[in-house]
């Protein structure tokens, strides 16, 4: 009993000396900040082809293909999509595209980051046979991402 009185007492004091070392004599405060700029990236996105379940070549066939591709942000972005018919040379097929088929363009969601896969379509159709002639047709597409 001796033996634990003396601990009490011993832990006691030294409990006392040490907080009359750690009082601070003085104190101040700072905030530490930073801005983090929107930023945005789009991955994924390669060439594809457009096919058709029709007759190749024939007056109406309908071709169509899609990629898709992912589109990582730090907040709210517009994304658009620009492309032309496609071409040989100086003949052209009219050509219609489309993201995630509902358009041209669309909004991430406000005050929010976005990572997500997206799907581009093109598709075209044939005039008459001698509307364009045989061979490969191309064109390029463009996939814009802009602050809003």
């Amino acid at each position: 009993m001796k033996t634990f009185n003396k601990i009490a007492i011993a832990s006691t004091l030294l409990a006392l000396t040490s907080g009359v070392y750690a009082n601070s004599i003085d104190q101040d405060s700072a905030t530490v900040s930073m801005n983090v700029g929107l930023f945005a990236s789009l991955t994924g996105l390669d060439n594809f082809t457009l096919t058709t379940s029709d007759t190749d070549g024939a007056a109406g066939a309908v071709y169509s293909g899609s990629d898709s591709f992912n589109l990582e942000s730090n907040g709210q972005v517009r994304v658009t999509l620009a492309g032309g018919d496609l071409s040989n040379g100086a003949d052209s097929v009219s050509t219609a595209y489309a993201m995630d088929v509902s358009g041209t363009t669309f909004d991430t969601v406000a005050d929010s980051v976005h990572n997500a896969s997206h799907t581009v379509s093109a598709s075209a159709t044939l005039g008459n046979i001698s509307s364009q002639k045989a061979g490969a047709y191309s064109s390029e597409i463009t996939i814009t991402v802009s602050a809003i």
